[in-house]
């Protein structure tokens, strides 16, 4: 990865946001958010018994809360150019960065056309498991889905490395102050959490395969296509 990989995925991600605040009405903003927390919901349920097996409660928590639904990337937005530059003095392999910027831009634009389907389809009436199907499906665009699962899978893979490499994570422990210097306290402390929560958890590699081998099933029956068995 180099800097202009991290500088165009912060710039995908900061025109999404610009694009979804001139969509802003009440209507629109409040499927958003409801549709956001009932996805969260849905796929913590998902995994939880897959969590517990692995003592990945912590990690579950914050793949569905605190990176899908609490992240504040604006430190990062503002200025693209300069923070690609910088964090290069921060870390060595900014992958991990630049796979969860993209997978934040791709569920943002995502649940934005759920958000409109589902207001088509049902107004601003509760979420259902049929309506959210049938949003699901009109939507489509299976390709970057099945990408954002792909994504998931490295990310923690890339980062489950880190946190077990007792030099690696302790030259990451280091780099809090230098982060918080060049203006990405949030940025880290987002980073920490993750690094906290792939520490507590059991046999990382294997909930990951799982983790991933699940969502997939859960997309072919999304998208109602014969549930395949993978490794």
């Amino acid at each position: 990865m180099s800097a202009h990989d991290l500088e165009q995925a912060l710039c995908a991600l900061r025109d999404t946001r610009a694009a979804l605040a001139k969509r802003k009405s009440p209507t629109f903003d409040a499927r958003l958010a409801s549709l956001r927390q009932w996805q969260s919901q849905r796929i913590a349920a998902w995994h939880r018994p897959l969590a517990q097996r692995h003592d990945g409660d912590a990690l579950l928590r914050f793949l569905t809360r605190t990176f899908y639904l609490e992240a504040d990337w604006s430190e990062l937005t503002e200025q693209p150019d300069k923070v690609a530059g910088r964090i290069g003095r921060i870390i060595n392999d900014d992958r991990p960065l630049v796979i969860a910027v993209r997978l934040q831009q791709a569920a943002d634009e995502l649940d934005a056309d759920l958000a409109d389907a589902l207001i088509a389809r049902s107004g601003d009436g509760p979420i259902t498991s049929a309506a959210y199907v049938r949003a699901f499906r009109a939507v489509g665009r299976i390709d970057v889905r099945e990408q954002q699962i792909a994504w998931l899978g490295e990310l923690v893979d890339l980062l489950g490395g880190y946190a077990e490499n007792r030099a690696a994570y302790w030259a990451f422990k280091l780099a809090g102050s230098p982060a918080k210097a060049f203006g990405m306290g949030r940025t880290y402390a987002l980073l920490a959490d993750g690094f906290a929560a792939m520490r507590e958890t059991r046999d990382l590699e294997a909930a990951t395969r799982e983790a991933v081998a699940a969502q997939h099933r859960l997309l072919d029956r999304l998208v109602g296509r014969p549930v395949r068995t993978r490794p």
